[in-house]
């Protein structure tokens, strides 16, 4: 027994040695050539074989490899591939070089996946950091305008906190949301409103959840166009996908915290003042009225002239006598004078942006914390916006397989705002005549604060009373963010597989209060609305990927991967009328008060897949497919498949092209692609009657009415077939570089079909319910896209660089349900915003002037009659077109050593609005075009017969006809509202001043002037044309008393070390 037990001893120590003698230990650390500092998590492989491991956190690896391994190869993401050949050295260290070309040619796409940007098949735009902070921007959509071909951007006015909407290539939906989805580090989040504006015709704008985001965080957004990009997002992704990337730490050097401290100051002013009449005073038919809104009066010099209120008959010479400065207890009699009530309103609003951040980069993991703060003072009074933001980042290499990581943002938004339209604030501020002095003079009698005392009646408040009794704002408590954890293996040789979990939530709470003060809109006791909801959505997405090298030719990329969106929504109101008393406006001391509350949960689960194959380098296909569940459909209609293939031809791979000085890249992409939006459906259901609209300050009758409820069944009824609209979507495109990519443009042409529009059709009163929601129609979009960037001057000090975006989009719907000529959007009883069959999206519809074949207004000819000359009435009909009909933007930027100057302008051509404001200040007599009342004029049209128009009217023997012509008949008639809003802006220039490094050794100070918005020329009088109001699809269409846009002017210090 001991022999045999010896004798085994001796072969498995001979089996040792023969092992060793076939085997042997290498090891090392990897180092970033850059700084020095070790790499973590490098490949580390025996080429030609599975014999493999990664650096760990300090950089360093060991590995056994055959006696035979001839060549060691590390890689790792963004730096260039290493070979070494293996020698005698058991030590092998290695630096590795920054591969900064492919970190140029990486964006991020659907689901944070990383790819070459010349692989894709379909239109993806990138937009830097430095291209949202340049000029200090607030607003997130607003940092974006001018930058992104085949989007549009239509803010809806000057206010803090004002609503914008962002659309990529079209809408798609007639009355449901045309919202890009935003994905922020990988979270989807919510961007559109937490209330529409509905009709936007009363009541004040409610902003979109994207003003949430502070600018200064992000670090790049990638704008997918098309829904090609967008389909592995699945049914939320029918509009496009705006991928935001925030600042983390993970490029800073190893070691050294890095922080950094920005302020931004800027000064607002109103863009544009109107055209006024300075000549004539308040009232009518060239008399004095004192309570009129019009200001058809006589001349201002006049006034002491006047047999009522003149002082030139009462013991005053040379003045006259102001009723309302009676009411405030003042003496009356006052000279005549003009005024300028609008630049005695608007003050320069202020804006302030403090920003904070510190940030590292450790051996296996990353940090980075901020806090900004945003405190906004609007031109108007009683507006203003404050934001805080706080966000958090974090990522850490556990070991060699696993990494985990988080993302968390919040946010606590406060805007103040006023009131549009129907019930203006600033209708007094636009209309109120020249020879009144609304600042002058008292907005209330004395001792009694909720008396106004005003120049007209009780349609409109005081707009300085309103300062003081009147509320309108809304408070917003937000967090997003999401945790992961993630499992990286080398399967085999070329061949790795990597599986995520992600866990997120997007919650926030908003909070509104309306209130119209005890006394507003001709004295009446006052309304008040609290209302406001909470809205929790959670996300969580697995997803496993398996990259696969197959060989030096063909690359293969698989992604599967489930995802599930939980969404529960809880809203309240509170609405209380007539206040007992005045001074304290609050629920509690409303005579009625009524109380609802609703609540609401949907799921969407999807399971998705990407397919990858690419050949050289050269050709890439790409396949996904999405299967979504979706819970607010019918129950036998819920599931529904998306897929999408595209096909990207890198010609330049090619062998006779790669020796082609003057072509850098050239590629030719195609993809197609099919998405859906669903809508919700209801069961029949009851609700208590409603009754509002018009002029009313909140609602004529309130249930319970005498301790009694009532409930009737709901206005809409709902289709139990209802299914997804679908979008079929086709694209092509030509990337072309040239001159070692100093010159290159992009161009895509993609056409979308989309069908089964989901939304209300009209029904007979006799069914019981007002509509049927419902699949009915078509629209049709063809966008072409240009995108031309050039560096036409470099040098080693100077670099100017251009870049162009041009857009056309044409939006057409084809169809609507059986017996529908077209739908409501938005508006008044007359005019209307609609979609119609044959026309852009949207349009404008109302009552026309009477015209001829060839498109001449037509005139009465009816010698004697009031009307004689003059434009007639038509019938009912398009009006205008909304959409422009193209849109041409870009940047320039000029760089000398450490000064830099950029301009961004953006030409948006066609497209037309209703200015109710321009319409309402022909109407008072308040526009300088009303100034000419005494020579003749001949209205340009033709007679009935036919002839071109000669009947002469206005002169001395026909004084009242310029204000019949504005007030009896030009006022009625809504094409006239209508105006071309083209316009040309320098929307953007910033000049910034980099401080040398032997001033301050340790830090980095930047020091820029900016300034926004501050040349343009439009088409559109008196009016900026990018105010308008409402947040729905109507928005950009329509203006009435909107906050006029502003100019701003301000600088920037910041401080990095």
């Amino acid at each position: 027994m001991r022999r045999f037990t010896l004798l085994f001893a001796l072969m498995i120590f001979i089996g040792v040695q023969w092992a060793q003698a076939q085997t042997r230990t290498l090891s090392g650390s990897v180092t970033n050539a850059d700084d020095g500092s070790t790499i973590p998590g490098v490949s580390v492989v025996v080429k030609g074989t599975t014999v493999g491991t990664t650096t760990d956190l300090d950089g360093r690896y060991s590995l056994l490899v055959p006696a035979d391994a001839k060549i060691l190869q590390f890689s790792f993401v963004g730096m260039k591939t290493i070979e070494i050949l293996i020698g005698a050295e058991n030590v092998i260290n290695v630096t590795m070089q920054p591969e900064v070309t492919a970190i140029e040619g990486v964006v991020v796409t659907a689901l944070g996946i990383s790819r070459e940007k010349k692989s894709l098949g379909y239109a993806v735009q990138s937009v830097a950091d430095e291209d949202l902070i340049r000029t200090g921007n607030v607003n997130l959509l607003g940092a974006l305008q001018g930058k992104v071909s085949g989007v549009d951007i239509k803010p809806s006015s000057g206010m803090p906190g004002a609503s914008s909407q962002l659309q990529i290539r079209g809408a798609r939906s007639f009355t449901g949301n045309n919202t890009p989805l935003y994905v922020v580090d990988g979270m989807p989040i919510s961007s559109t409103p937490a209330y529409s504006t509905g009709n936007s015709v009363t009541g004040s704008d409610i902003s979109n959840r994207a003003i949430d985001i502070n600018p200064a965080d992000i670090e790049s957004i990638e704008v997918l166009k098309g829904q090609a990009a967008a389909a592995l997002y699945g049914i939320r992704a029918s509009n496009g996908v705006v991928i935001i990337t925030t600042k983390s730490g993970k490029y800073n050097q190893i070691g050294k915290p890095v922080v950094s401290i920005g302020h931004n100051s800027s000064f607002d002013v109103v863009s544009r003042t109107p055209d006024y009449q300075t000549t004539y005073a308040q009232g009518s038919g060239g008399k004095y009225v004192n309570n009129s809104s019009y200001s058809w009066g006589p001349k201002i010099v006049d006034l002491p002239d006047d047999p009522t209120y003149g002082g030139n008959n009462h013991g005053h010479p040379g003045m006259y006598r102001v009723m309302q400065l009676e009411q405030a207890g003042l003496d009356p009699w006052v000279y005549p004078k003009v005024y300028n009530n609008w630049n005695d309103y608007f003050r320069t609003g202020y804006t302030m942006t403090n920003n904070f951040s510190i940030s590292q980069a450790v051996k296996g993991g990353n940090f980075s914390l901020g806090y900004s703060n945003t405190d906004q003072t609007g031109i108007a009074l009683n507006t203003g916006l404050t934001r805080h933001n706080v966000k958090a980042n974090a990522e850490r290499i556990l070991n060699n397989y696993f990494k985990v990581g988080f993302s968390s943002n919040y946010s606590n938004v406060g805007i103040d705002k006023l009131t549009g339209a129907n019930d203006g604030s600033l209708a007094g501020v636009l209309a109120a005549p020249s020879s009144y002095n609304l600042a002058g003079i008292p907005y209330h009698r004395p001792g009694e604060p909720t008396r106004q005392i005003y120049y007209r009646g009780g349609s409109f408040d005081n707009p300085y009373w309103v300062e003081h009794n009147n509320t309108f704002n809304e408070k917003t408590g937000r967090f997003f963010g999401n945790a992961y954890i993630d499992f990286n293996t080398n399967v085999s040789e070329g061949m790795d597989l990597k599986v995520r979990y992600q866990a997120g939530v997007d919650t926030y709470t908003t909070h509104l209060q309306d209130i119209f003060g005890y006394g507003a809109r001709g004295n009446k006791k006052g309304v008040i609305n609290n209302y406001g909801t909470s809205n929790t959505t959670f996300n969580s997405l697995l997803t496993a990927a398996l990259n696969w090298k197959i060989n030096e030719d063909f690359d293969f990329n698989l992604l599967v991967g489930n995802e599930l969106n939980d969404v529960n929504l809880k809203s309240y109101t509170e609405t209380g009328q007539d206040f007992n008393f005045p001074g304290w406006n609050h629920i509690g001391n409303a005579s009625v008060v009524t109380a609802n509350e609703s609540q609401w949960a949907n799921r969407t689960v999807g399971i998705f897949g990407n397919l990858s194959l690419s050949w050289r380098s050269m050709l890439y296909f790409n396949a996904t497919g999405r299967n979504d569940v979706v819970s607010t459909m019918p129950r036998d209609n819920r599931t529904f498949f998306y897929p999408s293939v595209s096909l990207s031809f890198v010609a330049s791979e090619l062998e006779p092209l790669k020796n082609v000085d003057w072509l850098s890249f050239a590629k030719l992409r195609v993809s197609y692609a099919e998405v859906g939006q669903a809508g919700n459906y209801y069961d029949n259901y009851f609700v208590a009657p409603t009754y509002s609209g018009g002029f009313w300050v909140g609602a004529p009758i309130q249930y319970p009415v005498d301790g009694i409820s009532a409930y009737i069944p709901s206005y809409s009824l709902y289709d139990p077939n209802l299914r997804p609209q679908n979008t079929k979507s086709y694209e092509f495109g030509v990337d072309l570089k040239f001159l070692q990519n100093r010159l290159g443009i992009d161009y895509t042409y993609s056409k979308q079909n989309i069908k089964d529009q989901i939304f209300p059709v009209p029904l007979a009163g006799s069914t019981g319910a007002g509509q049927l929601v419902m699949n009915a129609g078509g629209v049709t979009t063809d966008v072409h896209e240009i995108m031309l960037y050039t560096t036409p001057v470099k040098t080693s000090d100077f670099q100017w660089d251009l870049n162009f975006n041009y857009t056309k989009v044409t939006n057409m719907v084809d169809e609507l349900a059986e017996g529908v000529e077209s739908i409501f959007l938005g508006g008044f009883v007359t005019p209307q915003v609609r979609a119609g069959i044959g026309n852009t999206f949207p349009v404008i519809y109302g009552s026309t002037f009477v015209r001829d074949k060839s498109g001449n207004i037509v005139v009465v000819d009816n010698p004697g009659a009031w009307n004689h000359g003059f434009p007639q009435m038509g019938e009912p009909g398009v009006i205008g077109e909304a959409s422009p009909d193209f849109i041409l933007n870009g940047t320039t930027a000029f760089t000398y050593k450490s000064v830099s100057l950029s301009a961004v302008f953006e030409w948006k051509q066609g497209g037309h609005m209703y200015s109710g404001s321009n319409g309402l200040l022909d109407l008072y007599g308040m526009s300088a075009v009303t100034e000419d009342r005494e020579s003749t004029f001949i209205y340009d049209g033709v007679k009935p017969d036919g002839t071109p128009n000669d009947i002469v009217r206005g002169g001395p023997n026909d004084p009242f006809a310029v204000q019949d012509l504005y007030t009896n008949v030009l006022s009625d008639i809504d094409e006239y509202y209508i105006h071309e809003n083209s316009f040309v802006k320098l929307r953007e220039v910033a000049l910034r001043y980099q401080l040398p490094k032997n001033i301050y050794k340790t830090a980095n100070i930047g020091i820029s002037l900016f300034a926004r918005n501050i040349l343009f020329w439009t088409a559109l009088r008196n009016l900026d044309p990018e105010t308008s109001q409402g947040n729905t699809n109507m928005g950009g269409s329509f203006e009435r008393f909107s906050l006029p846009q502003v100019t701003s002017y301000g600088f920037s210090l910041d401080i990095t070390f």
